[in-house]
């Protein structure tokens, strides 16, 4: 997203509640589109980006997640996949190694509900490598890593990296996001058994009403677990609950009070999908211009989530808004989330300044 070449389409959101989609046409003369919803029309500038990613690759196995979290959908419901599905996906993702080495990909990532919950992990991440893959990611929740067997199986397959959320200080508040009693003990201790064993991790967090003023103790307990990397990110809302979501316009004394938090310890913070505006100032630990990685056949976006840039998914698109035409750095920012834009305003936020920088 917001690369060099692609052009802005000015935009007028409208969200109509009662069938839950965007209407839109489109005046091609003037390359606008309308979109027509029952709540005050906000203006921006979307940028679509029809590039595929031709660095980064996924594959998404969803087969289970021991977790039930409140961003993900409704409480209590099983997930768990029959079994001729997960044969199904078990075929499709052993077909995609093939398919995306022959595009040239060389960076993988395995994610999905939580990609552990499938019991041949091991056996293909090994495949991948057998397959010339240099680089493999696994996104968990890091539950399964708390057997100390399972982790050591999965490091011998070759796992560059784990990335890992916590989403609390403690188990009060991590488990109450992910609604599963004993989460957060599991996956400290699915971390420390990676560590223990010379692997490495990415533990990120998301901004919620229940983990605000937490923040900057989430952040030490980041470093005292060891982590190689980190980054804090808003919540993205693809279930249209926004009980637990903080608005952009909210989010400064959050953000700001843990960059001042990182700056007096002298370690280092970073921040993905977040505005500068929201940061206050020009810096080089935000990035909001993500591109998401290239999935794989049988990986792709659900049907009700797609959009027009391929790979990204409705609930984190973003806009430029009126606001970003006066800020310094807009040219590397991709702006605001839209379903923030759809719910709220941006009162307060000010663009950032030449002499900001």
């Amino acid at each position: 997203m917001g690369q060099a070449g692609t052009r802005p389409r000015e935009i007028i959101y409208l969200w109509e509640k009662h069938t839950n989609k965007f209407s839109k046409k489109r005046d091609t003369i003037l390359n606008r589109q309308w979109i027509k919803h029952d709540v005050p029309l906000i203006r921006g500038y979307m940028h679509e980006n029809s590039q595929i990613n031709k660095v980064y690759c996924s594959v998404l196995f969803q087969t289970y997640c021991s977790n039930d979290c409140i961003f993900c959908g409704p409480s209590g419901q099983d997930r768990r996949k029959p079994r001729h599905e997960v044969l199904e996906m078990e075929r499709s993702a052993y077909a995609a190694i093939k398919e995306l080495r022959g595009q040239g990909y060389e960076r993988i990532e395995v994610s999905g509900l939580d990609p552990l919950e499938y019991e041949h992990l091991p056996e293909y991440i090994t495949a991948l490598r057998k397959a010339g893959f240099k680089w493999v990611r696994v996104s968990t929740n890091g539950v399964r890593l708390s057997d100390a067997g399972f982790a050591r199986k999965l490091l011998k397959s070759k796992v560059d990296l784990f990335r890992i959320p916590i989403y609390g200080k403690s188990p009060e508040t991590h488990d109450a996001i992910t609604r599963t009693k004993g989460s957060f003990d599991k996956t400290i201790k699915g971390i420390k058994n990676i560590k223990k064993e010379g692997g490495r991790v990415l533990l990120t967090s998301l901004l919620f009403r229940q983990n605000a003023l937490e923040l900057k103790q989430i952040f030490d307990l980041m470093y005292e677990l060891k982590c190689d990397d980190l980054y804090f990110s808003p919540v993205f809302i693809s279930n249209n609950d926004y009980s637990y979501y903080i608005p952009h316009k909210l989010q400064p004394p959050f953000f700001r009070n843990l960059v001042r938090h990182a700056s007096t310890q002298g370690r280092e913070v970073k921040f993905r999908d977040v505005p500068y505006c929201v940061i206050g100032f020009d810096n080089d630990f935000t990035n909001n211009q993500w591109q998401p990685a290239h999935l794989a056949r049988g990986s792709e976006v659900a049907p009700y989530y797609k959009t027009e840039t391929p790979d990204l998914p409705r609930y984190r698109q973003k806009a430029h808004l009126d606001l970003c035409k006066a800020c310094a750095v807009k040219e590397k920012c991709d702006g605001f989330l839209v379903n923030d834009t759809l719910m709220y305003d941006v009162r307060g936020l000010e663009p950032i300044k030449k002499n900001d920088l």
